[in-house]
């Protein structure tokens, strides 16, 4: 059995579909619960150790929190 090209052809199974509550890619279809949200629970899942945001509006536009926007310092750099 070899582990590279023909074995990829086997992976043709959909586990999750998009969640209706947080609309990430992560509704389990034979568990029928999101891994992102915790969707059907009423409380929404949430860790310290996620730091993508969970969007309640269906994931319209997602700033991540570590990506800021990078400016030039301008005066300081000498040659």
């Amino acid at each position: 059995m070899s582990k590279g090209t023909p074995s990829f052809g086997k992976h043709n199974k959909i586990t999750h579909i998009r969640c209706r509550r947080c609309g990430r890619h992560s509704y389990h279809i034979q568990k029928k619960e999101c891994s992102a949200c915790g969707y059907p629970l009423a409380k929404m899942k949430h860790e310290s150790w996620k730091w993508k945001p969970i969007n309640r509006s269906r994931r319209k536009v997602i700033v991540h929190k570590h990506q800021k926007v990078k400016t030039a310092r301008q005066g300081r750099h000498r040659n």
